[in-house]
């Protein structure tokens, strides 16, 4: 574990205790907020059972590190701490942020990594996902702590992050490419151009999540091309109840637009 990452041995046994489940769990001495990239789940019984794992833990630590080198000065600038934990021997399917008096902790799990659904573009949007509760904004899940909303975080994450830490990391072998993500991404980019490459692959991160999130709530395989058409009374600090509306967050951050209306009420 690299020590620049490293969390303390209590903060990690407190962690893998709690597995920190559902959107937000706060500790006891209420110092402490976690946010996760998914509900709880016990998808890590099925880890070592597949035949192909789509990450080595080489490539878990690369992603890891080529973020943290773009987000560690970010924290710094606003007056915090980050560290980001690699927990690749942990078969937990999730990953978690959370503050801790200024210090934000990111844990990445190798269970995780290790999901067939899961490319290394899409590990390093769940990683962005994490690092958006700390660095997207409002609107806030926990205002007193300062922690981004779900949709926010995928929003930012699939947007503003991927496009800073997409640059350092080996391109996955074949981006999804449809006819409409092709012409998303090139009324956004134009085509043959840097901006265009890195849409298709912000598009291909986003649905190898919502791939895997189908399985997580035993929800349809989301596509791009049938938005949620859900409308929220208010914005949601939690998770969108489907998981095409997390897939419609993804493409909207990709391209710059609106956030969708099944969790943001503007």
């Amino acid at each position: 574990m690299k020590l620049a990452h490293v969390l303390s041995l209590a903060s990690l046994c407190t962690l893998a205790a709690n597995s920190f489940s559902a959107a937000t769990a706060v500790a006891a001495d209420r110092n402490v907020v976690s946010h996760s990239f998914v509900e709880d789940n016990d998808l890590w019984k099925q880890d070592g059972m597949f035949e192909k794992e789509n990450m080595t833990q080489e490539e878990f630590d690369i992603i890891i590190d080529n973020a943290y080198a773009v987000y560690a000065p970010l924290a710094e600038a606003k007056g915090e701490h980050l560290e980001i934990a690699h927990l690749w021997n942990d078969s937990t399917v999730n990953a978690n942020c959370s503050n801790m008096g200024g210090t934000i902790h990111v844990n990445m799990y190798g269970g995780l990594a290790r999901r067939p659904e899961i490319t290394r573009d899409g590990f390093a949007l769940v990683l962005c996902h994490e690092l958006g509760h700390a660095f997207a904004g409002a609107p806030y899940a926990n205002p007193v702590f300062q922690l981004s909303a779900e949709g926010m975080a995928d929003y930012y994450g699939a947007g503003t992050c991927l496009t800073k830490v997409l640059p350092t990391l080996a391109q996955d072998s074949a981006p999804t490419e449809t006819d409409y993500i092709r012409a998303r991404c090139t009324e956004k980019h134009g085509s043959d151009t840097n901006g265009y490459q890195a849409c298709l692959r912000q598009f291909s991160a986003g649905q190898a999540l919502g791939n895997l999130l189908s399985v997580v709530k035993k929800q349809p395989v989301p596509n791009f091309e049938t938005p949620d058409p859900t409308v929220v009374p208010k914005t949601l600090g939690s998770y969108p109840a489907t998981v095409q509306c997390r897939l419609d967050t993804y493409r909207a951050g990709a391209l710059e637009q609106p956030r969708p209306a099944c969790w943001f009420k503007n």
